[in-house]
């Protein structure tokens, strides 16, 4: 599960979860979500940190990193953010 943390325009942290890696993308890529300047305090996956940033690099965060379960579990270890 994901759950994505980010400051509004009023700077009120907001909280959204998502199921799964495809709910998550395609909450990104629609018209109608977050703007980009919104800051992205963190974006958990199985409570560990792998993002903090603006919402508009967040897609492009998310296409580069490879969800294959050993793949996200060595980048999970090895990341800069944990």
């Amino acid at each position: 599960m994901f759950q994505l943390t980010y400051l509004d325009a009023y700077q009120v942290e907001r909280t959204l979860n998502y199921v799964d890696y495809d709910e998550l993308m395609l909450s990104l890529s629609g018209c109608v979500t977050l703007p980009d300047s919104y800051r992205v305090t963190s974006l958990t996956f199985q409570d560990k940190l792998i993002y903090q940033g603006f919402v508009g690099d967040l897609y492009r965060f998310l296409k580069t990193i490879d969800l294959t379960k050993d793949k996200l579990r060595f980048f999970l270890v090895f990341s800069c953010f944990c």
